[in-house]
C-alpha cells in the first residue's frame, strides 16, 4: 500500500487557512480588501497560487493519456462542480429565508480548476511530449478570448507550475533544487516590496481582447511572486514534514469543503457583525478575530464533513465524494 504524502496536505491546509482568514478579515473589516497581516495584504499574492500549484502537484499526465474522456470528466465534475453548485443553491436559499444575510457565493476556483484540468486532459491526448503539451495549452489559454472568465487564465500556468515543480523536487538533483529555492526566495522577497492589492486577479485580470503592456506586466509579476513564495513554502514543508503535527495534514484533506462551506459561514458572521454594528480595521484586532473565526469555521467544517460521510447523497452533493 502506497503511503500518502503528508506535505501536500499540509500545504493545502495552509493555503485554505490563509484564504479563509482573508475572507474573514474582509467580512470583519467591512472592506473590499483586508488589512490582514498588518495591512500588507501580501497573503493574497500567494494563498490561491499555492492552492493551484498543489492541484497541479497531483496531475498525472500518463494516467490521463490512458483514461477514457467520459470517465475522467465525470469524475472531476462530481468532485469539483457538484459541491460548488450545491453550496451555491444552499447559500441562495439561506439568503432568501434570512433577509439581511449576504453570502459571497463565488465558487470560481472549483469551476476554473475543472475547466483547467479538462484542457490539460485534452492536451495530453493530442500532444505526447509533456513540455510541448504544457507550452501549447498555456498559449491557447492565454491568447484565446474569454478564458479570463472564472480567472482560468490566471490559474492555468500555476497548475502546470505545480506539475513541473514536483518533478524537480522529486528528482535527485539536490544542487539544482537548492539553487532553484534560493532563486525563488530572492525573487519573492524582492517582488514583495512592490506588492499592492491592485495587482490581484480581481483588480487586474488578463483580458486578451483588451490586452495592454501594463496588463501583461502585472500578469507576469503576479505569476512570479505567487510561484516563488509557493515554491519556498512547499520546499520548507517537505523538509520539516516530520516535525509538523500529523493533524494538520489530516485537516488539509478537508480543504475543498472548507472552501465551499466557509463562504456560507462567513455570511452568518457578517450578518451578526452588521446587527451589532461592529467592524474594525485595527491590524492586531482584525488579525486575531480573523484567525479565531477561521479556526471555528475549520472545526465546524470537519464536523459537517464527518456527518455527511455517513450519507451517500450528502457525501456527493456537499463533498463531491462518491
Amino acid at each position: 500500500m502506497v503511503q500518502r504524502l503528508l506535505y501536500p496536505d499540509i500545504c493545502k491546509f495552509l493555503a485554505i487557512f490563509l484564504v479563509t482568514c482573508a475572507h474573514c478579515a474582509q467580512c470583519i473589516s467591512g472592506a473590499t480588501y483586508t488589512n490582514f497581516l498588518g495591512g500588507s495584504t501580501l497573503d493574497i499574492a500567494f494563498n490561491m497560487p499555492l492552492f493551484m500549484i498543489i492541484s497541479g502537484w497531483f496531475v498525472n499526465l500518463d494516467k490521463m493519456r490512458t483514461t477514457p474522456a467520459k470517465d475522467y470528466i465525470i469524475s472531476k465534475f462530481k468532485r469539483l462542480v457538484i459541491p460548488s453548485i450545491t453550496w451555491f443553491i444552499l447559500g441562495r436559499f439561506l439568503m432568501f429565508k434570512l433577509p439581511g444575510l449576504n453570502i459571497l457565493l463565488s465558487y470560481w476556483y472549483l469551476k476554473a480548476l475543472f475547466i483547467s484540468l479538462c484542457i490539460i486532459f485534452i492536451s495530453t491526448k493530442l500532444i505526447h511530449n509533456d513540455i510541448l503539451c504544457a507550452i501549447a495549452s498555456i498559449i491557447v489559454v492565454l491568447v484565446f478570448p474569454y478564458f479570463n472568465i472564472l480567472h482560468v487564465n490566471f490559474m492555468f500556468p500555476f497548475i502546470w507550475g505545480g506539475y513541473f515543480m514536483r518533478r524537480l523536487y522529486d528528482s535527485q538533483y539536490s544542487k539544482q533544487i537548492a539553487a532553484f529555492v534560493v532563486l525563488c526566495i530572492v525573487v519573492g522577497v524582492v517582488l514583495s516590496s512592490f506588492w499592492s492589492p491592485k495587482y490581484t486577479v480581481y483588480s487586474a485580470p488578463l483580458k486578451p481582447l483588451l490586452l495592454t503592456p501594463q496588463m501583461i506586466a502585472v500578469y507576469l509579476y503576479r505569476f512570479a511572486i505567487g510561484f516563488s513564495f509557493s515554491a519556498v513554502i512547499i520546499y520548507i514543508t517537505m523538509i520539516f514534514e516530520s516535525k509538523i503535527p500529523y493533524k494538520i495534514a489530516k485537516w488539509g484533506q478537508y480543504s475543498l469543503v472548507i472552501y465551499t462551506s466557509s463562504l456560507v459561514m462567513i455570511g452568518f458572521i457578517g450578518k451578526v457583525l452588521n446587527q451589532v454594528n461592529y467592524h474594525t480595521n485595527e491590524y492586531f484586532i482584525l488579525d486575531v478575530l480573523s484567525i479565531v473565526a477561521c479556526v471555528i469555521i475549520v472545526f465546524l467544517t470537519i464536523r459537517i464533513t464527518d456527518f455527511c460521510r455517513h450519507y451517500k447523497l450528502l457525501k456527493l452533493l456537499l463533498l463531491g465524494e462518491d
